[in-house]
């Protein structure tokens, strides 16, 4: 039977009124698979919180419904976008969102919009999998920006991408293959912005092939806080333990 440990927590940080992050974090009922995604909301009065909610719990039935996991993504910027072009009080909101679906064996399928992340932890060498959807990450490809510029850039929450904002998506899709002892991190930008890869990689090494992946989640989160804490921060944790006898 294919065993992979989940852990997942969301914080709203010092500086926020309310938190616009979700996740989801469960093995589907029924299945041999597990759903994890992340969600980082965006829009005034709540807006960002509905948005968020709403693209996972639409990815969540869709996914449980046999559907593909880009068309569940596709099917979730949909409904956000409904929803935002329905109701004067949401208008504009969206959200980025990163999801993957972990089958038996360890196949990944990876689907992502926004500047949220998907990590890989492998053999003490941290991956990422994600590409941000956003003006600096833009700017840092073309040469036009270093990374440390673009983590005090004044425009890098600017998002070139998200859920819900248009009537269509493109949607970036991935695969992986897990090998036991892998770790998979999805993030908010919370956490990416707060805590350079360098550092996530030294708190994430030593739960590799054990250890406690709740206190090392809690771990990634008071790093965030300590670095600021200004903005929402979630971090769902995944470590792939291979089939169990």
């Amino acid at each position: 039977m294919p065993v992979l440990r989940l852990a997942a927590r969301t914080h709203p940080g010092w500086v926020r009124e309310n938190n616009e992050d979700a996740y989801l974090a469960e093995r589907l009922p029924g299945d041999d698979r597990w759903l994890i995604a992340v969600a980082d909301g965006m829009g005034g009065h709540r807006a960002g919180e509905v948005a968020s909610w709403l693209a996972l719990s639409t990815l969540r039935e869709r996914v449980l419904a046999g559907a593909a996991l880009a068309e569940a993504v596709m099917a979730a910027n949909d409904a956000v976008f409904r929803r935002q072009a329905g109701d004067p009080a949401l208008s504009g909101m969206g959200t980025t969102l990163t999801a993957a679906v972990i089958g038996p064996g360890g196949a990944v399928e990876l689907c992502h919009v926004g500047d949220s992340r998907a990590y890989l932890l492998r053999g003490g060498e941290l991956a990422r999998l994600t590409r941000d959807h956003s003006l600096v990450e833009e700017f840092v490809r073309s040469g036009a920006l270093t990374e440390q510029e673009a983590r005090r850039h004044p425009q890098r929450n600017l998002l070139t991408r998200a859920i819900g904002t248009e009537a269509t998506v493109p949607v970036d899709e991935t695969t992986v293959q897990l090998q036991p002892e892998d770790l998979l991190l999805l993030c908010s930008d919370g956490l990416s912005e707060a805590v350079p890869d360098a550092h996530l990689a030294a708190l994430l090494v030593t739960t590799a092939g054990g250890g406690d992946l709740a206190a090392r989640v809690e771990s990634l989160i008071q790093a965030a806080l300590a670095a600021g804490g200004a903005d929402n921060i979630t971090c769902v944790l995944a470590r792939w333990d291979g089939e169990e006898s």
